[in-house]
């Protein structure tokens, strides 16, 4: 028996790195009879619950420890998780989870992440002298790889690949189209998802707020139907309500909790996506489904550029332009099959490279199984 430890930003509600997970926890099991999981989680009943897998409390010291010592690799992802955007304290979590593994002599994969932004010379530092300890590294944006580079991290084996979520099950369409009944949603001809996030450092604060109502009075107005898609849950259906509060027109918004399946399968109910959030974005090219995407941080900017979509805005630097993006609203609509042509194609070798996280992941179970007899 292989044990597997996913170490991972799980169980805090947000659905995209729920996305991340259920996808690893299927292609392991898919590509694997003899593995036992285990995902740290902030909330391990509800992983456990949710994935059918074994989970322990990330933040209690004693049982991760016992967790890596008792596994035989640790997944490490997929996400961003070596960074220090959100805070120094997170990168230190993840890189002590690596070194305790080394300590231990475990195999580690760094399973489709995102890397930095890592500031500061001592963080640096230490990023180096302990990825450099991995065993392989796989990447879900090329701009990580330079990242990484710049970094000094070389002597892992890295490929880049995709987010593990471009494999992810969805629910049927009839099941998807249930739920929308039972949130009392209209099905319309011109139908727009809406997918935004709190971003305290956006450019003119919540300026962007107020333009992305803009936005959607106006295409309300046009004839066409806003629905709001949260996705962290609280704080992006409390974010989608403040969005509608500055609104005239009337919007939808879905209020329920729903698991990354679901959600996956409501995406593809709607013709156009409009998001600031990377996993709504990534359903939306799953689905077919063509996207604006609004950017607020690199990997956004990354997977709308890879999958040939269009940029709505770049909140970082400058304030959403309403006219123009309604205008590109409506471009979209009139070339609906050029775009969704495009989409499908960038799409699918995004699939494609999303399986590689799985064919390095089972070069390291052979080893891990050699190494065992």
């Amino acid at each position: 028996m292989i044990r597997v430890l996913i170490a991972g930003y799980h169980g805090f509600g947000n659905c995209g790195d729920e996305a991340i997970l259920q996808a690893m926890t299927a292609n392991i099991r898919a590509m694997a009879k003899d593995v036992e999981i285990t995902a740290l989680s902030y909330n391990p009943e509800f992983t456990k619950t949710e994935y059918g897998i074994n989970s322990v409390q990330r933040f209690n010291m004693l049982q991760v420890l016992s967790a890596i010592k008792h596994s035989d690799i640790v997944l490490s992802g997929g996400g961003t998780l070596l960074q220090n955007g959100t805070s120094t304290r997170s990168l230190m979590y993840y890189l002590t989870i690596i070194k305790i593994a080394k300590f231990f002599r475990k195999r580690v994969m760094l399973y489709a992440n995102g890397i930095g932004p890592v500031s500061g010379k001592l963080n640096r530092r230490l990023v180096k002298m302990v990825v450099n300890t991995v065993d392989v590294i796989t990447l879900r944006e090329k701009l990580s790889e330079a990242d990484l580079k710049s970094i000094g991290v070389t002597k892992p084996n890295i490929m880049v690949t995709a987010d593990p979520a471009f494999n992810l099950e969805s629910i049927s369409d009839d099941e998807a189209w249930k739920l929308l009944d039972e949130e009392k949603i209209p099905h319309n001809e011109q139908m727009i998802a809406v997918s935004v996030r709190n971003w305290s450092k956006a450019f003119g604060g919540d300026d962007y707020v107020k333009k992305v109502a803009k936005v959607c009075d106006n295409a309300i107005a046009e004839g066409k139907t806003v629905v709001f898609l949260p996705m962290e849950y609280p704080r992006d259906l409390e974010l989608s309500k403040k969005v509608m509060s500055y609104m005239k027109e009337k919007a939808y918004i879905m209020q329920k909790r729903y698991t990354p399946s679901q959600i996956l399968g409501i995406v593809g109910c709607f013709d156009i996506m409009l998001s600031m959030r990377l996993h709504t974005l990534i359903f939306a090219a799953v689905k077919n489904v063509p996207m604006l995407g609004i950017i607020y941080d690199p990997k956004v900017e990354y997977y709308i550029k890879e999958l040939d979509m269009v940029e709505a805005g770049d909140v970082r630097h400058s304030p959403i332009n309403v006219k123009a993006v309604n205008e590109q609203i409506n471009d979209v609509f009139e070339n609906m099959e050029v775009y969704k042509a495009r989409l499908k194609f960038k799409a699918d070798l995004m699939k494609q490279r999303a399986g590689q996280n799985d064919v390095m992941l089972a070069q390291q179970f052979d080893i891990i199984r050699k190494n065992k007899k």
